[in-house]
């Protein structure tokens, strides 16, 4: 492959938008791949064209960073020329040359010439294959040189990197994530990351009953290297005592009623963050907790968004996202709480732990535990 001096940066969702909704969401874009290559200590310049972000950089690594950014269908390492045949023909036939393959293709698209497709394809190709003496073959070749032609330059590449997809962080609300140890919740968090939303994380120190808060925090530190600058705020709330209290009147419904008691605190938290809906790891029937029953009757009369990105994924999916995130190896299946019962229950009724809830005064045991948050940024 000759050597870079661009790379080609695709995003998919963001084109079918309005188009001040678009023209906002690419600057985001721009401005978090930015971040990310100086991060890196790369030299670079980014710019917008019409549906592609171009990085003037020779960097190799620039391609595979702005690759990991939110919103990034994918890039390629590219060489800029003018638009014209004979230098299109000229930069193809070097990188054919290095590769040196037996077969290739050529494959091209046009933006605003008056050098049709066809044409491009033809001509470089005869070139190619009479400097080289490969075959054509557009099925399977050995090489596929791409040519992007447009009105300012042609962009010759042969290397596609898959991006992470999604939306632009920034481009959404902030939203709280529940984050427990485990490696369930802080995936949920990035998808809602991926999603476009920054997030905070809350963390319930539910000590004696566990202690998960070590590897909680390890977790935020890691999602915090996908949010292209921008800083995570750590929370942490005890409810030991809370848990307590639920335990000892209602046993069997300890599990639904301090998830309320953990939901009515991140009602008191999302005010404080500024937050617009609350995140969980919740997928359906994993464990006793997370059946269709219990969750209508943990949420019920909330008021309030509940996210459950997971919800129909199952644990073998969650655990291969876990590990390309980087969060797998600093959480850990999430051992029980010593507060859950021997036969909890799967089945809650709404109105049965609506009275419950009444009789123990979560909602106000929530306010004041909230007081008690610990923040840490990021």
């Amino acid at each position: 492959m000759i050597s870079q001096d661009v790379v080609l940066v695709r995003y998919g969702e963001i084109t079918l938008k309005d188009k001040w909704t678009r023209q906002n969401w690419e600057r985001i874009l721009a401005g978090n791949i930015a971040f990310s290559l100086g991060k890196a200590g790369l030299e670079h310049k980014v710019t917008r064209g019409e549906g592609r972000i171009f990085i003037q950089t020779p960097d190799p690594r620039a391609s595979e960073i702005a690759a990991r950014v939110f919103g990034v269908v994918s890039t390629s390492p590219a060489r800029a020329v003018a638009p014209d045949l004979k230098e299109i023909c000229q930069a193809a036939v070097e990188m054919a040359l290095k590769a040196g393959p037996a077969t290739f293709a050529i494959r091209p698209r046009r933006s605003g010439i008056s050098i049709s497709s066809e044409e491009i394809g033809r001509v470089v190709g005869d070139a190619v294959r009479k400097m080289t003496g490969a075959s054509v073959d557009l099925e399977e070749p050995e090489l596929e040189i791409f040519v992007e032609a447009r009105r300012e330059s042609a962009y010759i590449f042969t290397q596609v990197v898959k991006g992470m997809g999604g939306l632009p962080l920034g481009s959404q609300g902030k939203m709280l994530a529940l984050v427990s140890g485990g490696i369930d919740s802080p995936v949920a968090a990035w998808m809602m990351m991926k999603r476009g939303c920054p997030v905070s994380l809350l963390h319930f120190d539910s000590r004696p009953y566990a202690d998960a808060l070590k590897p909680s925090l390890q977790s935020a530190k890691v999602l915090a290297g996908w949010t292209s600058g921008r800083k995570i705020d750590f929370i942490e709330v005890p409810i030991g005592r809370g848990i307590e209290k639920i335990s000892s009147h209602y046993p069997r419904a300890t599990c639904v009623l301090c998830r309320r008691l953990m939901y009515w605190i991140a009602a008191e938290v999302m005010e404080m963050e500024a937050a617009l809906g609350i995140v969980t790891g919740y997928s359906m029937g994993q464990v006793a907790s997370q059946t269709a029953e219990n969750i209508l009757a943990e949420q019920a009369a909330m008021g309030m968004p509940v996210f459950h990105p997971l919800i129909a994924m199952d644990k073998a999916e969650i655990m291969d996202l876990a590990r390309k995130i980087g969060t797998y190896e600093v959480t850990e299946e999430t051992k029980s709480c010593t507060a859950v019962p021997k036969k909890p229950m799967t089945k809650a009724r709404r109105h049965e732990i609506l009275a419950m809830e009444e009789e123990l005064g979560l909602r106000d045991m929530a306010r004041a535990l909230a007081k008690e948050m610990k923040v840490t940024r990021i």
